[in-house]
């Protein structure tokens, strides 16, 4: 039963990497390359990012003779990613699943369900290890031998996963639990996920004041890392090739996840079938309010992302860090416009800081996964004494009204604190907003050309899918072709000639996406 399990569990996450919807049909083989080559091209954008950073580091480190400190940094990146990225889906996967009670109520072991489950967040891991892992170890200078690749494939590929699983399982536990028992759960899982990712951003942005005291003094930190030895053990077991370094780690890896699996396992069945506190029903008066059907979707709509953590977080976390960027642009902007080289750099940077507006405004994905959302309920919406463009349009609003107004503080907030002018000025207030609006309407138009009934927990309806991935895709897409248009025709193209060219694009893009979705759109809705 367990084999039927695993294979169950990969048909599962293949049919997310391909796009699979609610129907059986084979996909074509056009649709498999094309999801294949997003998914590639996504873990290629998270690779780029690390490689600038190893690119940086590896150099000065082997100079150093420091290859201990360079994988033992490789290790730490990897392995805050894999929390960051597994905390959430292991409390979705382990504990809250669609297919809990069902499975449960068959004659299979709950150690079996637990397993399989377990053996989907392993992949999860190993895949995101590989964009810290493979740039780590093509720009490392120091050579590695047979007995450091070896060291590198185990800690990486066992060693950090297996540590993963057990930690992030006991996040996920300690996430369901806290948001079972509390009244408001999205809310629960919002501060503690924004929690670790803020730890994560934390260490992250502290690494140049690291780097600053290695410099002034390599043996202090070694010693400092005395508390953090396993960092100091992976990095040795790599660089200098030290086995036995490498099968400790690799038994105390074994043995927290052998702990953890023994612990939730005596705890499976009565923590995946907890529904948790029920406050007592009390009568309370009111006069209704009457609204439109227009103002009454729209507060569905807003009540339905509420109480969807997964949604929630995923769908609007760009609008959070939009935000975040506010705050630190208005009380640190000034000081970085007060740097001597600001004056000379800023005509590079102010055009680079308009194409990270743009790139903020595309991580918002509310409409992307909307409808795949409505599930088996799908039928509900379309049975309401209302036009399918009022439940369509009702997706949008919710875009507009969770995405636009972050964008329009950050714009104005980076064109006040960065002292913008003329064109670029015009720009950076109109052009995230535009972006905003046409990633609404993007997102609308493929979950209506690729819906996807046919997932499990809701983590997997907004994080993944044909929809989700074209959308970020076209979006990062439109960001970087300026940027690169820029830097290849320099002599002949201006940033504010793309600028203005792009604005106009995603003007002319967004009309004409909202016309299809109010003809075209509509009638594929009430077709599903």
């Amino acid at each position: 039963m367990l084999k039927v399990l695993l294979r169950s569990r990969m048909e599962a996450l293949l049919n997310v990497l391909t796009g699979a919807g609610r129907t059986k049909k084979a996909q074509s083989k056009g649709k498999l390359v094309g999801f294949a080559t997003l998914m590639l091209l996504s873990l290629f954008s998270l690779g780029t990012l690390f490689a600038r950073i190893f690119e940086v580091l590896a150099a000065p480190l082997a100079m150093l003779g420091l290859g201990w400190l360079y994988f033992g940094m490789a290790a730490v990146m990897s392995f805050g990613l894999m929390i960051v990225g597994n905390a959430i889906l292991a409390k979705h996967q382990l504990f809250e699943a669609r297919d809990n009670d069902l499975l449960l109520s068959m004659p299979i072991r709950p150690i079996d369900i637990l397993l399989s489950r377990l053996f989907l967040l392993y992949v999860v891991a190993v895949v995101i290890a590989l964009p810290v892992a493979i740039p780590a170890l093509l720009f490392w200078e120091g050579g590695l031998g047979v007995p450091g690749i070896a060291a590198f494939a185990v800690i990486f590929l066992l060693v950090l996963p297996l540590l993963n699983l057990a930690i992030s399982s006991f996040l996920g536990w300690v996430i369901h639990l806290a948001s079972n028992k509390a009244k408001n759960k999205s809310l629960i899982s919002l501060v503690l996920t924004l929690g670790f990712l803020g730890i994560y951003m934390y260490f992250s942005f502290r690494m140049n004041s690291m780097l600053s005291s290695l410099a002034a003094d390599p043996a202090m930190l070694e010693k400092s890392l005395g508390s953090a030895a396993p960092v100091v053990w992976a990095g040795r077991a790599i660089a200098e090739g030290r086995l036995d370094l490498m099968a400790l780690l690799l038994g105390s890896a074994a043995a927290a996840f052998a702990l953890c699996l023994w612990l939730l396992s005596r705890s499976f069945i009565r923590t995946a079938t907890a529904k948790g506190s029920v406050a007592k029903a009390v009568y309370v008066e009111r006069t209704a309010k009457l609204r439109s059907p227009g103002a009454a979707l729209l507060i569905h709509e807003l009540r339905r992302l509420w109480a969807s953590p997964a949604y929630l977080l995923n769908g609007a976390l760009g609008s959070f860090f939009t935000l975040a960027a506010a705050v630190y642009l208005a009380i640190k902007g000034r000081s970085l416009t007060a740097l001597p080289e600001w004056e000379m750099l800023s005509s590079v940077f102010k055009p680079l800081i308009l194409a990270g507006l743009c790139y903020m405004a595309s991580l918002v994905f509310l409409t992307a996964p909307s409808i795949s959302l409505e599930g088996k309920y799908l039928w509900l919406p379309k049975s309401l004494p209302v036009s399918s463009w009022e439940v369509l349009r009702a997706k949008l609003r919710l875009h507009m009204l969770i995405a636009l107004p972050p964008l329009a503080i950050l714009s104005v907030v980076t064109a006040l604190t960065l002292d913008y002018q003329g064109q670029m000025l015009v720009l950076v207030l109109l052009l995230p907003t535009v972006f905003g609006m046409f990633s609404g309407f993007l997102g609308l138009f493929e979950n209506l050309r690729h819906p996807n009934f046919n997932w499990i927990n809701e983590t997997q309806a907004v994080k993944s899918g044909a929809s989700v991935l074209l959308t970020m895709f076209i979006g990062m897409g439109l960001v970087l072709l300026p940027i690169l248009a820029c830097l290849i025709f320099s002599d002949a193209v201006t940033p504010e000639l793309m600028g203005w060219i792009l604005l106009a694009l995603l003007t002319v893009l967004s009309v004409l996406l909202y016309y299809w979705i109010r003809k075209k759109g509509v009638k594929i809705f009430e077709a599903l």
